[in-house]
């Protein structure tokens, strides 16, 4: 942390870098770390930077305007890159063209991580947004409401609203320390849960209706095609949360949702309930996260995916 802090304080331009297809946690973590630099150094040029825009049921945060395209950062040279909760250099997309010859540190949760930063904090919590937390504090940056419901906005959504098994003492804590500054929790799970659009409730109902369940593996599944997206006008934030509504079934131990992506690959999403490592199984696709949460692109068939998933579980 003590070179963290030098490499900060010494850079006249940082960089902030999420993965691509951004959810709560990475725009929590890098949201909250973007307020936070550019309170302590006005002076510095600092740009959050996505690939992907940030979703809608997200957009509500303040400071989510200030998050960049890539596009916009084209030509930009930084001193400094700082990745947030991404497993490989790779997950950032595009915008890993922004990075240049800058020095590298990387900020994550995922047990998958490569560890590609020049530094690399990598811990095996909640999520990064909890992580984040604690850098926070370390650099000596005072926590505002905005960053605070950025931080806990990101812990929400990677425990599923406290519910999953990576919640420890420490993410209670620091959730509570959150609200003591103001963070409203029924506002963030309202706005972030339980505001969805039309698209994304048509989507589910899809799901529902036409999900598979592999009796003998205890997986169900579920493929959407690239046409669906494209003929409905359906974005592809509009999808999340389908593979966490297959797990719910009573038998399911496994589930897994297939997306269908416009350069004709497809986007694969694990979840397991209790003993399965799904991050095993991802990484069969060069993908990988957490032992009940991870996901994959792969170049297959959803047919040949299915095929592999079935026979390694």
């Amino acid at each position: 942390m003590n070179k963290i802090k030098e490499k900060i304080e010494a850079a006249g331009s940082i960089l902030l870098i999420g993965h691509v297809n951004p959810d709560g946690d990475t725009v929590g973590a890098g949201l909250s770390l973007l307020l936070g630099l550019e309170k302590k150094y006005p002076e510095k040029r600092i740009d959050f930077v996505l690939q992907d825009k940030v979703p809608t049921n997200i957009s509500f945060l303040k400071g989510c305007e200030k998050i960049k395209g890539v596009e916009e950062s084209l030509g930009e040279i930084y001193e400094l890159v700082i990745f947030v909760d991404s497993a490989t250099i790779d997950r950032v997309g595009k915008a890993k063209d922004l990075v240049g010859e800058a020095f590298k540190i990387n900020i994550d949760h995922h047990i998958s991580n490569s560890n590609y930063g020049d530094i690399n904090i990598v811990r095996d919590i909640s999520s990064t947004s909890e992580l984040m937390y604690s850098i926070l504090e370390i650099l000596d940056i005072e926590i505002t409401l905005e960053m605070g419901e950025a931080i806990y906005l990101g812990i929400v959504n990677d425990t599923g609203n406290f519910a999953h098994s990576n919640v420890s003492e420490n993410t209670f804590k620091v959730a509570s320390k959150l609200m003591k500054i103001g963070v409203n929790n029924n506002k963030i799970v309202n706005d972030f849960f339980k505001t969805k659009s039309l698209e994304r409730m048509r989507v589910l109902g899809k799901a529902l209706s036409e999900m598979v369940f592999i009796e003998n593996k205890k997986m169900m599944y579920f493929y959407l095609p690239y046409e669906y997206l494209e003929k409905n006008n359906i974005d592809r934030d509009d999808t999340e949360g389908v593979v966490e509504e297959l797990i719910n079934y009573a038998g399911s131990e496994v589930s897994l949702f297939l997306r269908g992506e416009p350069n004709g690959k497809i986007k694969g999403s694990l979840r397991s309930k209790h003993d399965v490592d799904v991050n095993k199984i991802a990484g069969i696709f060069g993908g990988g996260g957490h032992i009940k949460a991870s996901g994959f692109t792969s170049e297959l068939s959803a047919n040949e995916i299915i095929k592999k998933v079935v026979e390694n579980l």
